[in-house]
């Protein structure tokens, strides 16, 4: 066991130090991989040492059993999670949409970052194709940037050649919730079939909060997401639904 968790004590510490150095440590979810590292690393150190194991085999049973139970029991919650956020990583979009909706992620200063034109790069050609179809964009102003997200992404459709009239900007909201939410209420129409666009380790959690506000033809479509960063997303993403779930957003 010492070996298991000390190479993934090096691992999560590598990782660590990539996402750093690629993404800077401002990074979302990084500290994650630091963490674990540390309490791996601090498990390995435990189970090298022959008291340590002697201490374990000597727990009675009625304490043996309950801490396997939920151990096993959040591995396989962890696994099941991350199969439906998975399976939602492959949705098609359907044809003839009445709306896009694009969500919003970070924009600097002005910039329009590489997950944000993943999103909006999968939005246009959709939208080229299917010239009936209206979008919304959304996202408001947050800490290190100057425009609203929904008036950066608005910029940047049209610079790809998406009319100004096809684009309905929301520019209020502040975490995805409130993305779908805010969105549903300037398209107005609870019959209106959907597409939520979105990277794809996002979208199993995007279409359930949107089908939980009442948006029953919203489907996911779902754009790329940066190679390096994914299984930082991928993982950041199981607590982000676990939380949605708690709080019965979905």
């Amino acid at each position: 066991m010492n070996i298991l968790f000390g190479v993934i004590a090096l691992l999560s510490l590598v990782y660590y130090i990539v996402i750093v150095g690629y993404a800077g440590f401002q990074a979302s979810f990084s500290v994650f991989w630091l963490a674990l590292s540390v309490f791996c690393g601090i498990l390995a150190v435990l189970f090298s040492m022959k008291r340590f194991r002697l201490f374990l085999r000597g727990l009675p049973m009625w304490v043996k059993i309950p801490v396997r139970t939920t151990v096993a029991l959040g591995i396989f919650l962890f696994l099941l999670v991350e199969g439906f956020i998975v399976f939602h990583m492959f949705s098609e979009p359907e044809e003839d949409l009445d709306y896009l909706v694009v969500l919003g992620a970070q924009v600097r200063g002005e910039t329009i970052t590489k997950s944000l034109r993943y999103r909006l790069d999968e939005a246009a050609d959709y939208l080229e194709t299917h010239p009936d179809t209206k979008v919304v964009v959304t996202g408001g102003k947050g800490a290190g940037e100057d425009v609203a997200e929904g008036i950066a992404m608005r910029r940047y459709l049209m610079e790809l050649g998406i009319g100004k009239d096809r684009i309905i900007v929301e520019r209020f909201a502040t975490d995805t919730r409130e993305n779908i939410n805010y969105s549903r209420a300037l398209i107005g129409d609870p019959e209106a079939s959907v597409g939520i666009v979105t990277n794809n380790f996002h979208v199993f959690r995007s279409v359930s909060l949107a089908n939980k506000l009442g948006m029953s033809k919203a489907t996911g479509i779902a754009a790329p997401s940066d190679g390096l960063l994914f299984p930082n997303m991928l993982v950041r993403e199981f607590f982000a639904v676990m939380k949605d779930k708690f709080l019965g957003n979905i």
